[in-house]
């Protein structure tokens, strides 16, 4: 088994892409280490115990793109790549769900 993996996904949410990415972005400023931030598109590391214990690297890139239709929404694009520190060591889906889980509430809340 690979040290170094990726896992991908996508998801549509009903706010508008600027709306989405500002309020995700400027909410996560004290938990991420921003790495980079374009145009609707964030690379993120995380570290700390709970990380820097099993992984090397953790980095996550997002991009949120509106959708064409006339229903409106965005569409959020996630990519994950990590690093294990050794081979034996979980895959992070507790921390990719986290994530997900947490880019959904963004837009919930953004729609109550």
């Amino acid at each position: 088994m690979a040290l170094h993996r990726d896992s991908s996904g996508e998801f549509d949410i009903t706010s508008s892409a600027d709306k989405f990415f500002t309020a995700f972005t400027d909410d996560i400023s004290s938990t991420f280490h921003i790495i980079s931030k374009e145009k609707r598109t964030v690379a993120l590391s995380l570290s700390g115990n709970l990380v820097s214990d099993s992984y090397k690297t953790f980095k996550a890139t997002i991009t949120v793109t509106p959708k064409d239709d006339e229903a409106g929404g965005s569409c959020v694009v996630w990519t994950v790549e990590f690093e294990k520190i050794r081979h034996d060591v979980e895959d992070p889906m507790w921390i990719i769900d986290i994530l997900i889980n947490y880019l959904k509430e963004t837009d919930e809340n953004l729609n109550i």
